[in-house]
């Protein structure tokens, strides 16, 4: 089954839809390009379509201020499964703490805005692919294929007796919280998937 395309959006007061690099997004992801100069909107709807796979391309500098490290930590509170390229005009304009905000919070990838638009495309599709692999993504999937009813009831009891909804362990996933039971779900089904390929190897690229 196809993945469904992630939601590519910019966050760039500098950007317009006439530049090279936005016409290549839409002919790769048609309908799934977003672009807000305002860097409010572009967080506002980001947090509302938290449950999608999405791809920011971030501006750092707003206005010769450092804008976009803001908007980078406030989506970053929200869920660390948004996948960030950060784009701008020179590394050097950066402090050296919003450089450690934007590593410390696992930014994927930091380019020169300069660069050309074939290339940055590129580095997103190769984002789309890093997304696709992660099973904390697959599971906050499967997730949201849950009725809202569904994702409030206990879905596990731990061994001490805490239990957890569905919506428990995707907060977990997002944020840490929760003793990081999203992490360790996550951890488990890949240990489970690894486990199941290596007792059955005669499957593993048979073409049958």
């Amino acid at each position: 089954m196809a993945q469904p395309k992630p939601l590519i959006v910019i966050i760039d007061d500098d950007f317009n839809k006439n530049q090279p690099l936005y016409g290549f997004l839409e002919n790769s992801y048609p309908r799934n390009v977003y672009l807000f100069q305002n860097s409010n909107d572009g967080v506002k709807f980001v947090e509302e379509n938290i449950s999608k796979k999405i791809i920011v391309l971030l501006d750092i500098m707003f206005n010769g201020k450092e804008a976009g490290v803001e908007v980078f930590n406030e989506i970053s509170k929200k869920s660390a499964l948004v996948c960030f390229i950060v784009m701008t005009g020179n590394i050097e304009q950066v402090s050296r703490e919003g450089l450690k905000n934007l590593i410390n919070g696992h930014a994927w990838y930091i380019v020169q805005r300069d660069r050309p638009a074939k290339e940055i495309l590129n580095i997103v599709k190769e984002a789309e692919d890093h997304i696709n692999v992660r099973v904390d993504g697959a599971l906050e999937e499967w997730i949201f294929r849950h009725t809202d009813e569904e994702r409030v009831r206990p879905f596990l009891k731990t061994r001490n007796g805490k239990a957890y909804s569905l919506m428990d362990i995707l907060n977990s996933l997002r944020t840490g919280d929760n003793n990081e039971i999203g992490k360790k779900i996550a951890s488990d089904i890949l240990a489970l998937a690894v486990d199941l390929l290596m007792t059955d190897k005669t499957n593993i690229g048979d073409a049958k």
